[in-house]
C-alpha cells in the first residue's frame, strides 16, 4: 500500500448533525498499513472555501458533503478543487451513489452515506489516494515527455545550426577528440586546401604532414603548452600545403575541454586562410622600404644598410665602405619642358644604369626626386671608388631614348668614405650631399670627395643663414650709397643704394657674401623691401636737408624674387609711405630677370612707369638679351657691365662691345651709365664715345650716410668732381 501523509480537508456545513468527523477519527487511527503520522484535518463549510483553503495549502483527501453540491455550482469550481494531486470524495445523501452526472469523469469517488461506514470509507480514501497518485505519476511522465521532446527539437536546432555553420562558414572547423585520437575536418577545412570531402582522413598525422617543416616545431610547441594550460587558449600563424604544391598561410585557433578532473578531453578549433592578409603585409613592408617608381632601396632601407656598414666596420679595421651621393643635372628643366611622365621614365632608365655600374652586394638607393645614393661595401682603395664614380658618369652620358625623343643628361657625383670619422648614417649622407653640391659648383657633370672643411663651411653658411634672419630686427644692416656722376657736367647726378652688413662679430661683411644667402632663403624678399624703403626715406630726408641738390635720384637694385604682379602696388605705396616723389625713384633690373619672363616683365614695368617711376638693365651685356624684346621695354638708362669697362683702355673687342652698347641705346633712346670706372684712362675712353654717366672707384666709393651729408654740404659748383681728372692725376 502506497503511504501519504494525512492531510484531510472536510468540507460540510457548520451545523450538521451527521458529520463525518467522527467517521474519520476510527479510520486515521486504524487505517490499514502503516499508521497516519499526526493526521491533520481542516474544516471548512462551503466549496468556495474548500477552494480558497485549496489554494493556500496541499491536501492529500478532499471529503465532501453532497448537501452542498449541485450539477450548476459543482461544474463551475475553481480548477484548484480538482486538481489531480487531491483524492475527491463525495458523500450523498441520496441513495444514488453518484446523483450528480459528470463527477465519475472529473475523478470524484461518490459514496451513499446510508451505506457507509468506516471500513467503507476507509476503502474509499485508499481508492482516491491511489487514483491521485496515478494520474500525478502519469500527469509527471507527460510532463518529462514533453520537456523530453522540447530537448530534442533543441538538440535538432543545434545540430542544424552547427551543420549550418560547417556550410557557410568561410573557416575551416577541427575537431579533436584527445580520447580515441579521431580529428574530424570539415568539408570547408579541406577545400581551403584544394582537397575533396574523401580525400583527407582523420588522424592528426593528415594536418601534421601538411604543414611547413620549419613552422612545424612551433605549431607543436603551442598546442602543448594549451593543453597543459600553460595557454589559456591554442593560436598559431603558419603555412600548410595545398594540393596545387603551394604553401598558404593559415590562423589557426583552438580551445581545449577538459572532465571533471581537469583532463584535456577535446580539442574543438577553426582554421582561417590568411594568405591574402600576408600578402598585404609583405607589400606593405616592402613599400616602407623600396621606392614606388624605381623598385630601388628607399632611405629607410638604404640607412638599415648603412647601419650594418658601420657595424662591420668598426669590427674589422680593414673594411671600407663609401657612399656616393648623386643628383641630376638639369632634371627640373626635362620635367617642366617634357612632362612629368617622361621625367619618371627617365629615373628608372636612370635606375637601371646605376644597378647595371655596380656589384650584386652593393645598393643603389633612391631618396626622392633625382637624388640617388650608392652604398659600395667593402673596397679595396679609393681609387676603385672613383672608377665607379667615372663608369657611372659615362654610363649616363649615353642618350636616352623616350617615346621617339633622344634626351641627353649628366649627374654630380659626392663621395664620402668610412674613414672619414662618422658617427652617424646621418653624417654619411651629409658630407656626401655637401660633397656633391661642390662638384656642382665646379661646373656639373664631375665628382668631388668630401673634405671636412666643407662641413665647417656649410656649418659656417648655416649660422651666417642665422644670424642674417635676425639681422633687420637688430639693425645691422645699412645703406651705403655711391655717387653716379654725368661726364659731361662733373656734376653729382644720384646714388646708387647699396647694402651692407655690420655683423656684431665679424664686422663690415660685404653683400658678395650674404646676397646669395638671401636670395636662396627668400630673405631677400624683406630684405628687399627694407632697402626700397629706408633708400626712399634717406632721399626725401636729403632733399628736405639740401635743398640746395633738388634734381638727385637713387637707384636700387630688385631681387628676382622680388619681381612680382604685385610689384608696382608695392613700390606705390612705399613712396606713399615715405613721401618720395616717383621720378626720383630709379629701379634697377638685371638683363636675367626681364628675359626669363619678358612678357610678364613689360607689362610689370609698365605699370612701375605709369606711376613716374625711373628703370634701369643693370649689368647690361651679361645676359642674352633680345633685341625683338629690348625695344619693347619701357627701360629709360642702360648700366655698362664693369667687366667690360675694366679694359676698355686696353682690349679692341670690349671697347667695341662698349661702344655697340652705346649707340644702341642712343638708337632706343635711352641713357647709359658705365659702371666700375677706376682710371682716369677709362674715363677718357668713356668720354671719347660719349658716355653720358659713369660710377666707380675714381670718383667715390661707397660712402655711409655721414659722409654723404658732407659730401651734399658743399655747393653743386663746388662739388669735389668738378677736378676730378685732375685730382685723380695728381693721386696717380
Amino acid at each position: 500500500m502506497c503511504n501519504f501523509s494525512a492531510r484531510i480537508l472536510l468540507v460540510e456545513p457548520a451545523a450538521n448533525s451527521l458529520s463525518l468527523l467522527p467517521l474519520l477519527n476510527p479510520i486515521l487511527s486504524e487505517f490499514p498499513g502503516e499508521p497516519l503520522a499526526q493526521p491533520v484535518i481542516q474544516q471548512v463549510a462551503s466549496l468556495e472555501a474548500a477552494a480558497i483553503a485549496l489554494e493556500q495549502a496541499p491536501y492529500d483527501i478532499c471529503l465532501i458533503d453532497g448537501c452542498l453540491v449541485q450539477q450548476d455550482n459543482f461544474l463551475l469550481l475553481p480548477e484548484s478543487l480538482l486538481s489531480q494531486s487531491t483524492a475527491l470524495i463525495l458523500v450523498s445523501a441520496s441513495e444514488q451513489v453518484c446523483p450528480l452526472s459528470g463527477l465519475s469523469l472529473l475523478g470524484v469517488d461518490c459514496l451513499s452515506r446510508s451505506a457507509l461506514s468506516p471500513a467503507v470509507l476507509a476503502q474509499a480514501i485508499l481508492r482516491a489516494v491511489e487514483r491521485s497518485q496515478l494520474l500525478s505519476s502519469l500527469s509527471q511522465t507527460e510532463r518529462e515527455k514533453q520537456q523530453l521532446a522540447l530537448a530534442f527539437a533543441e538538440l535538432q536546432q543545434r545540430e542544424q545550426r552547427y551543420e549550418l555553420a560547417l556550410q557557410g562558414s568561410t573557416d575551416g572547423i577541427w575537431d579533436w577528440d584527445l580520447g580515441s585520437g579521431s580529428l574530424f575536418f570539415s568539408p570547408q577545412w579541406k577545400a581551403t586546401l584544394g582537397y575533396g570531402e574523401a580525400e583527407i582522413g582523420t588522424q592528426p598525422e593528415e594536418w601534421f604532414e601538411r604543414i611547413h617543416p620549419e613552422d612545424l616545431y612551433w605549431v607543436k610547441r603551442d598546442l602543448t603548452a594549451h593543453l597543459d594550460g600553460i595557454s589559456s587558449r591554442f593560436e598559431s600563424e603558419h603555412r600548410i600545403l595545398h594540393q596545387d604544391g603551394e604553401y598558404r598561410w593559415v590562423l589557426s585557433r583552438a580551445q581545449v575541454s577538459r572532465n571533471a578532473l581537469g583532463e584535456a578531453v577535446r580539442l574543438v578549433g577553426i582554421q582561417t586562410d590568411v594568405s591574402g592578409l600576408k600578402h598585404v603585409e609583405a607589400k606593405i613592408v616592402h613599400d616602407a622600404h623600396y621606392d614606388l617608381l624605381t623598385g630601388l632601396p628607399n632611405r629607410v632601407l638604404l640607412m638599415e644598410r648603412l647601419c650594418h656598414a658601420g657595424e662591420m666596420s668598426s669590427r674589422r679595421s680593414d673594411y671600407i665602405f663609401a657612399v656616393l651621393f648623386i643628383d641630376l643635372d638639369r632634371f627640373k628643366m626635362i620635367n617642366d619642358s617634357l612632362g612629368h611622365a617622361i621625367g619618371d621614365q627617365l629615373l628608372c632608365e636612370i635606375s637601371t644604369r646605376l644597378a647595371d655600374c655596380l656589384r650584386p652586394h652593393d645598393t643603389v638607393a633612391r631618396l626622392g626626386g633625382d637624388e640617388f645614393v650608392i652604398l659600395l661595401e667593402d673596397v679595396k682603395s679609393q681609387d676603385n671608388v672613383m672608377l665607379v664614380a667615372e663608369r657611372i658618369m659615362q654610363a649616363l652620358a649615353a642618350p636616352f631614348n623616350l617615346e621617339g625623343r633622344e634626351i641627353f643628361t649628366s649627374a654630380s657625383i659626392g663621395i664620402t668614405f668610412s674613414s672619414s670619422g662618422f658617427n652617424r648614417p646621418e653624417d654619411l649622407l651629409r658630407d656626401a650631399d655637401l660633397a656633391m653640391y661642390g662638384a656642382k659648383t665646379k661646373g656639373r657633370g664631375r665628382y668631388a670627395v668630401f673634405h671636412p672643411k666643407m662641413h665647417s663651411s656649410a656649418v659656417a653658411l648655416l649660422e651666417m643663414e642665422n644670424d642674417l634672419r635676425r639681422a633687420v630686427e637688430r639693425d645691422e644692416l645699412q645703406l651705403y650709397y655711391q655717387p653716379i656722376i654725368s661726364l659731361r657736367s662733373n656734376q653729382l647726378v644720384g646714388f646708387e643704394a647699396l647694402i651692407r652688413w655690420q655683423h656684431p662679430q665679424q664686422g663690415l661683411i660685404s653683400p658678395a657674401r650674404f646676397v646669395p644667402i638671401a636670395e636662396e632663403t627668400g630673405l631677400i624678399i624683406p630684405i628687399g623691401s627694407w632697402i626700397l624703403r629706408q633708400a626712399c626715406l634717406q632721399m626725401r630726408q636729403w632733399q628736405q636737408q639740401f635743398p640746395d641738390w633738388p634734381g638727385l635720384t637713387v637707384n636700387v637694385n630688385l631681387s628676382s624674387k622680388q619681381f612680382s604682379p604685385h610689384l608696382a602696388e608695392q613700390v606705390e605705396q612705399i613712396l606713399s609711405e615715405t613721401g618720395l616723389e616717383p621720378h626720383y625713384l630709379k629701379l634697377e633690373i638685371t638683363e636675367s630677370v626681364l628675359m626669363s619672363h619678358a612678357e610678364s616683365a613689360i607689362a610689370t614695368l609698365s605699370q612701375l612707369k605709369q606711376l613716374g617711376i625711373q628703370l634701369a638693365i643693370d649689368d647690361f651685356g651679361t645676359g642674352y638679351s633680345s633685341l625683338s624684346y629690348l625695344h619693347r621695354l619701357p627701360i629709360d638708362t642702360l648700366k655698362v657691365d664693369r667687366s667690360f669697362i675694366q679694359r676698355v683702355d686696353s682690349d679692341g673687342e670690349q671697347l667695341a662691345i662698349v661702344r655697340t652698347i652705346i649707340t644702341l641705346a642712343w638708337n632706343l633712346g635711352m641713357e647709359v651709365v658705365a659702371e666700375g670706372v677706376e682710371t682716369l684712362k677709362q674715363l677718357a675712353q668713356l668720354r671719347s664715345l660719349r658716355c653720358e654717366y659713369a660710377q666707380g672707384y675714381l670718383f667715390s666709393q661707397p660712402l655711409a650716410v655721414e659722409s654723404i651729408g658732407a659730401l651734399l654740404n658743399q655747393a653743386p659748383d663746388h662739388s669735389q668732381f668738378k677736378s676730378v681728372g685732375k685730382q685723380r692725376s695728381s693721386a696717380r
